[in-house]
């Protein structure tokens, strides 16, 4: 009995505290299946089908706390802590940090808003600051389809990372981020050996990337516009070579005109790299053919969304044209990559907190590599549920 007691008064004191500081929990689960065509084009090789359970298709699973306490005269302070998971296996996401989707401490006033943490790159959409989730119908969601990372690089979550938001003028808020240093958490080195360097990079200095942004949003009547201006000072010490610095000029958002949104957005992009699996500072293509080597290049999506049958219809197209960014360094000079996809999709809610969903998404790429053309493609459809609490 006194047990009980304690363990009612323990839990009575969490709640009022969290009544003083406004705390909200919160999350999202979503799981379905995936079923992948993939056709490398490799003589020899054949064509392979795979059909698995996957999660966060549309949305990343997540379990987060956040916050806002008032201070008085216009003053307030709060913080987001979010961690990311895998239903399927329960695993955690972003290299197994606790909270690796975003930890976040912010001081809001009349002058606007000031966050240090880990938190979304502007020129991504992830978490608080990430601006660029609305360039597409599919925005940053089902891998394979028109979505953010399966044409655009960028999207990082980093380290070390200061934001200002300005107030909002008119429907426009202006951004800007600096991250001391990207991921000094994880060691250098291939997915298949972590032991190239085994160093971990320190913040501030040349060892680990550091990166610079700008931003920008425009939201007013039928209008969600958003740009962002992105920087990385690569690292010295996972790129011997010492390439120059990369960047990123992303533009983009959405037309609602009633009946329909229409969606149109553009990126250029230099000096940037292969996406790697194991969250190093590489950030691009989570499988564009120019392995190791930066490059530089184009893409734009258009797309439409609108209500249908009580639910939401999707269609999106890409492309994507990009080349080695240090031709010189290769042999004929002649390495480049295309891609271009479509993607069709439904969603249908099935109360304010849970929906369904099935999207399909096709691209196929051509690369060009010491003047050997091939044309790999793949087919991805998903069905699933997501539920947010």
């Amino acid at each position: 009995m006194k047990k009980t007691l304690a363990a009612l008064a323990v839990l009575g004191a969490f709640a009022g505290s969290a009544m003083a500081a406004d705390v909200t929990v919160y999350g999202i689960v979503d799981v379905g299946v995936k079923y992948v065509h993939s056709d490398t084009d490799v003589p020899g090789t054949d064509a392979t089908d795979s059909l698995t359970m996957a999660a966060g298709n549309q949305s990343g699973n997540r379990f987060g706390l956040k916050g806002v306490e008032d201070l008085g005269n216009g003053v307030s302070v709060g913080f987001v802590l979010e961690n990311g998971f895998a239903i399927d296996d329960g695993t955690l996401g972003q290299s197994n940090r606790l909270f690796g989707r975003e930890a976040n401490l912010f001081v809001r006033s009349a002058f606007g808003e000031l966050s240090f943490g880990r938190v979304g790159a502007l020129d991504s959409a992830n978490g608080s600051y990430g601006l660029l989730g609305y360039l597409s119908p599919f925005g940053a969601s089902w891998a394979g389809a028109v979505e953010f990372s399966t044409f655009y690089v960028g999207g990082a979550r980093m380290d070390n990372t200061v934001t200002y938001k300005s107030p909002n003028f008119a429907g426009f808020n202006a951004y800007a981020q600096y991250s001391f240093g990207m991921n000094t958490k994880d060691k250098f080195g291939t997915e298949a050996d972590h032991n190239d360097n085994t160093v971990a990079p320190v913040e501030g200095k040349s060892g680990d990337t550091r990166y610079a942004a700008l931003g920008a949003t425009y939201v007013a009547g039928p209008f969600n516009l958003a740009a962002s201006a992105a920087l990385y000072n690569w690292s010295s010490t996972e790129y011997t070579d010492k390439p120059d610095n990369g960047y990123t000029l992303t533009a983009g958002g959405y037309y609602n005109c009633g009946f329909a949104k229409t969606y149109l957005s553009a990126q250029y992009f230099d000096n940037m790299y292969k996406a790697s699996s194991n969250a190093t500072d590489k950030v691009g293509f989570a499988s564009v053919g120019l392995d190791n080597e930066s490059f530089k290049g184009w893409a734009a999506q258009a797309g439409f969304d609108m209500p249908l049958a009580g639910g939401t219809a999707m269609l999106a197209f890409g492309y994507a044209d990009t080349e080695s960014a240090n031709s010189s360094d290769h042999e004929n000079n002649d390495n480049e990559f295309t891609r271009w996809g479509t993607s069709v999709g439904y969603t249908y809610s099935l109360s304010k907190r849970t929906n369904v969903y099935g999207v399909a998404g096709y691209y196929q790429d051509k690369k060009t590599v010491n003047k050997v053309e091939n044309k790999p493609e793949t087919t991805t459809v998903y069905v699933g549920m997501r539920h947010s609490f």
